[in-house]
């Protein structure tokens, strides 16, 4: 059973082909403070998919409307869209947002492997 996905994420690329990354609070047992891909864990019955984009509407308030399986990570499946309706509106999971080219990340204290995963997700729009 340790090979179930647990969780999913998603690489929401705007047409800037900037990033939008979350702040995580300070207060959460895995990365206080660090910023990172919207995502969580995947809920019974429904798939890594439908739970990347539940986490991604559930804690920015965007629909993403073309999701895309990028790569497995352990536990974690992590998808990319380019293609989504609504304005960016965190929850209370995070503390701040932001849109950030690939060369602006360096400037973030990010969740491990993150520049990694933006920039395959960069390649695959190219």
């Amino acid at each position: 059973m340790e090979n179930k996905i647990r969780a999913a994420m998603a690489v929401v690329i705007n047409e800037k082909e900037e990033i939008l990354i979350l702040k995580r609070t300070p207060d959460v047992s895995w990365m206080p403070n660090k910023w990172g891909l919207p995502g969580g864990h995947v809920e019974d019955g429904e798939t890594p998919k439908q739970g990347a984009s539940r986490e991604t509407l559930e804690e920015t308030s965007l629909k993403l409307l073309d999701l895309k399986k990028l790569q497995r990570r352990g536990q974690a499946m992590i998808y990319y869209s380019t293609s989504y309706n609504g304005e960016v509106e965190i929850d209370i999971e995070h503390t701040d947002w932001a849109w950030v080219s690939y060369d602006e990340m360096d400037n973030y204290d990010t969740t491990p492997n993150l520049k990694d995963t933006v920039k395959l997700a960069l390649e695959k729009i190219k």
